[in-house]
């Protein structure tokens, strides 16, 4: 039975994800499913609980806040809560280069360094 307040949507998309702090440490990833206001990635490296994290793929920019990181594999499943969006950034970019009287600057993309591996849940290790 599903207790979500929210359907989740299952997608493969790749991310690249800025954990936010005195020390900004960059991650790269795949979205594995999202909702209106979660979401769960798998990651290339460890985030801690409670992390503010910023997160960007598709003209988008997300900002939230880790709920769970656990190991898998040798990735990291991680769950947010997402807090803030916005949309078409790279429009919202050229607008405001444009008020500036500045040159825009090429799109980034976000590209995945190394695909995590994902297990389906069914057989996933059970860690204690």
């Amino acid at each position: 039975m599903e207790l979500r307040r929210e359907p989740r949507f299952e997608t493969t998309q790749p991310v690249r994800l800025t954990v936010l702090g005195e020390r900004q440490t960059e991650l790269y990833g795949n979205v594995v499913n999202l909702s209106g206001t979660g979401m769960r990635l798998i990651v290339n490296g460890a985030i801690p609980q409670g992390a503010a994290v910023k997160l960007e793929f598709e003209e988008r920019l997300l900002l939230g806040e880790v709920c769970y990181c656990e190991p898998m594999g040798g990735d990291y499943a991680v769950g947010l809560n997402l807090e803030h969006s916005l949309v078409h950034t790279q429009e919202l970019a050229r607008l405001a280069a444009r008020l500036l009287g500045q040159t825009p600057q090429p799109p980034r993309t976000a590209q995945v360094r190394k695909k995590p591996r994902i297990i389906p849940r069914a057989n996933r290790p059970v860690t204690p």
